[in-house]
């Protein structure tokens, strides 16, 4: 059992490193500054340890995690004026140690390198391919794949991957029975299966890591791997159940804030622990910006009125928001007699046990995760791919758009890379879960939706509260901007499309979602705007940006105006990357450990 504080044990006590959030990011930085002897860390966490859970070291367990309060905080948007007035489910900030590593769906990929210097464009040095990769490779150990039984084969180059991290990340030995026929259903559209998509180069289709042990096949997330190994450091002090409410500060905007204490509340009770390092928010893209502005670190006009004193006026925190947005669809019922493997089918005692057999070599329960993706530009998707480029090129140059001078140089990056034909800009992925019912039990399904890979839309997350129990006020502003419905519709397309061949179409019994009565572009995009949610990787609301461009966290990842408060999480990420991001938070973490060490050891 790991060696947990009790609140007697930290009340006003001084440490060093104080971490809110004890989730992927906090958990890293807990290892890497505790490994100093003569440095004190602390980690507080609302949730829960979950040491052992069952339910988080099962492959599939972030499905019964959904929807449950003890796992993840249930949060909803505001209602979406171009998605019929939906409100979406925001599952993300994992609730407990390892936050969302032990709720996500497992995927471990890497970003391509066009997404990471981007971010040294936008004006912060250091923060570039060549430095993503080094602290990518110090985070994981990737360990060559099971022997597969099924075509669908794992491909990667050796030098393209970590070996020795704390992190074991693995690929999958069974897959669905779909990947396969959808890479060469996609090879007659033009998107041709690539042998690693770890080094860079992500345009293509590939079979992606899992973070999933290699021997055990259970879930690996940053509980496991980077604070139950060292939680004996005397050094290192980490409470659950521990909410952070604000930072207590002292000085003002011209001497610059310092971050003196760090209020939680536990049990019904409010307490603090003293600062003489550095604050670290590592809550997350909707909790980090919230903590700041019950801080009384945000917008005046935010604030003020909620009888927050406005410590620091810095009206960018939990701006320039971005997600990964998808839709339910293609989604197809399928045939027998495939050796097609799903979500409900590995569940089945019976059908888990006739399965055992070709992977006799498994030690652990068989798993199953999303390992089928497909990532390509939209000049891959879209004949008219120039005019969609063109037209939002327009508007971003309009000198009477409603754009700021700093997002429309943020946009001009962007658009860097939507013109450029070898960097994604969408992306298809297998999901062989019926989170929705797709049809008749008994039968197999598999959606195979699109994804937007970097919206131009751009959201908020502010506080409506003084009371930090009360949830934030989350408004992504989902397809605001017209080009991102044209994308995501584009990817769409090439989904359903790639069912015309074989042998992709042979294992198809009918399309489920929407139907084949849908089939103009307008029915379409009724159809996702109905059926549309996120992927829950939110970023940008702790932009890390010159301050003049919106930024909320300079190149060291210290909040413009204070003196020693760091914000470490997906918050930070100007834009979003065109993959998803559980590697790249490792990867921010792992370079933050470095940066908040040079300035302090």
């Amino acid at each position: 059992m790991p060696l947990l504080s009790n609140p007697e044990d930290v009340i006003g006590r001084r440490f060093d490193f104080i971490i809110a959030g004890g989730g992927t990011a906090g958990l890293v930085l807990a290892n890497r500054l505790s490994e100093n002897p003569d440095v004190s860390v602390i980690v507080l966490e609302a949730g829960n340890a979950h040491v052992d859970d069952p339910i988080i070291l099962s492959p599939t367990g972030w499905v019964p995690q959904l929807f449950n309060s003890e796992y993840e905080w249930g949060l909803q948007s505001t209602p979406q004026p171009h998605s019929l007035d939906q409100r979406l489910f925001e599952f993300r900030s994992g609730k407990g140690l390892g936050g969302s590593s032990s709720i996500n769906c497992l995927v471990y990929l890497k970003p391509h390198r066009a997404d990471i210097d981007a971010f040294e464009k936008l004006g912060n040095p250091g923060w570039n391919w060549e430095n993503y990769q080094k602290y990518s490779k110090k985070a994981e150990s990737v360990h060559a794949p099971v022997p597969p039984v099924r075509q669908f084969r794992p491909t990667y180059n050796h030098d393209d991957v970590g070996h020795d991290g704390p992190l074991p990340v693995s690929f999958c030995p069974i897959a669905s029975g779909v990947e396969y026929p959808l890479q060469k259903g996609l090879s007659e559209l033009g998107i041709e299966t690539i042998s690693t998509g770890f080094g860079g180069e992500t345009a293509g289709t590939y079979k992606a890591l899992a973070s999933l042990h290699p021997v055990k096949m259970t879930r690996t997330d940053s509980a496991n791997a980077y604070l139950f190994p060292v939680i004996d450091r005397p050094n290192l002090q980490v409470l659950t159940g521990a909410l952070v409410t604000k930072v207590v500060t002292s000085g003002d905007e011209a001497t610059g804030l310092t971050a003196d204490a760090v209020e939680f509340e536990h049990g019904g009770k409010f307490y603090q622990v003293l600062c003489a390092k550095d604050v670290i928010l590592s809550a997350g893209a909707i909790k980090s910006p919230q903590i700041l502005e019950l801080s009384g670190i945000g917008d005046r006009s935010i604030l003020e009125p909620l009888g927050i004193e406005t410590k620091l006026d810095l009206p960018t925190i939990g701006t320039n928001t971005q997600d990964h947005f998808t839709c339910t669809g293609p989604a197809y019922e399928l045939r027998d007699g495939n050796d097609i493997i799903t979500g409900e089918l590995i569940a089945d005692p019976d059908f888990r046990g006739n399965l055992k057999d070709p992977y006799k070599e498994i030690e652990g329960p068989l798993p199953l995760v999303m390992s089928g993706y497909a990532f390509f530009p939209l000049h891959k998707a879209a004949a008219n791919a120039q005019e969609l480029i063109d037209k939002i090129s327009a508007k971003i140059n309009d000198e009477a758009s409603p754009y700021s001078a700093g997002l429309r140089e943020v946009y001009h990056v962007q658009l860097e890379l939507l013109k450029d034909e070898d960097v994604p800009d969408v992306e298809i992925m297998v999901v062989p879960f019926s989170v929705i019912p797709m049809g008749p039990a008994g039968r197999a399904y598999v959606n195979v939706p699109p994804v937007l890979s970097r919206p131009f839309s751009r959201g908020t997350v502010h506080i409506n509260s003084a009371d930090p129990l009360a949830p934030p006020v989350i408004d992504p502003h989902i397809f605001e901007e017209d080009i991102d419905m044209e994308i995501i519709t584009a990817g769409f397309k090439v989904s359903r499309a790639a069912a015309q061949f074989s042998p992709y179409k042979d294992i198809i019994a009918r399309e489920v979602k929407p139907g084949p009565d849908v089939v103009t572009d307008d029915q379409i995009k009724e159809h996702i705007k109905s059926h549309v949610g996120t992927v829950w990787h939110m970023v940008g609301s702790c932009s890390m940006l010159p301050r003049d461009k919106g930024g909320v966290v300079d190149a060291k990842l210290k909040v413009y105006g204070t003196n020693n408060i760091r914000v470490v999480d997906l918050s930070i990420l100007p834009i979003l990357v065109s993959t998803h991001p559980q590697a790249t938070v490792y990867a921010v973490a792992e370079q933050a450990g470095d940066i908040i060490k040079a300035d302090h050891m």
